[in-house]
């Protein structure tokens, strides 16, 4: 295992025990959350994370609860149930090509107002958390294509939602998260036999560094 998949190792198990203990960003959530509905290995792992939680709140002192505790469990029950409706809905619209925790936030895949060109063969578009709680982006990337080399200036984490790509680092397919530390220098390519499509989110900014990022760099300057 080289060291760019040994961290990638790493952080995702770091990402699963915070996302267990409720430490992660929205984007950063929706993102495990979309992760575990794809990948069995990590589920079995955040099952076994959960199944440790309910031993040690066995273990805790009880506290006591307000008069309508009850009430407002069984209000977020029914709201929960309302969502779930809603979502398998959207779920039937997008059932080809979307893992259900993420379908609620997209736009139809036909829907072109919603996605933008991001470069050759590259389009995007912005899932919005609201200024507290962060964003992230879908990137539909044509079979083939490659993403202009580049870095962050924060950590980068990515989803494989279908397709796949290669990079420094390996190969991702469907499921497959990509880390990526603040100052990794990487150029993905789309795999060759259809579309990739990754959610990312980026705790800073993309900077490109290649060819194409120089000659931008001089006509900004």
């Amino acid at each position: 295992m080289n060291e760019q998949a040994t961290l990638n190792t790493q952080v995702l198990d770091a990402l699963l025990l915070d996302y267990a203990t409720g430490a992660l960003s929205r984007p950063l959530e929706l993102l495990v959350e979309t992760h575990l509905a794809m990948n069995e290995k990590s589920s079995r792992s955040m099952r076994m994370l959960m199944q440790l939680g309910g031993i040690l709140l066995e273990d805790a002192e009880p506290i006591s609860l307000s008069e309508d505790a009850l009430q407002n469990v069984m209000a977020q029950l029914g709201q929960f149930d309302k969502d779930t409706d809603e979502m398998f809905a959207k779920i039937n619209e997008h059932s080809e090509w979307l893992p259900h925790p993420i379908v609620s936030y997209l736009p139809k895949s036909d829907c072109k107002q919603s996605w933008r060109r991001a470069g050759i063969g590259i389009v995007e578009t912005d899932i919005d958390f609201g200024e507290e709680d962060g964003k992230a982006k879908i990137y539909r990337i044509s079979s083939g294509t490659a993403v202009p080399i580049h870095t962050h200036t924060g950590a980068e984490v990515t989803l494989v939602l279908s397709g796949g790509f290669t990079d420094e680092s390996g190969s991702y397919g469907p499921g497959d998260i990509s880390i990526q530390e603040a100052g990794t220098e990487h150029k993905p390519i789309a795999d060759d036999d259809g579309e990739c499509m990754v959610l990312t989110v980026n705790e800073g900014e993309i900077k490109l560094t290649g060819p194409i990022g120089r000659v931008l760099g001089l006509l900004v300057n």
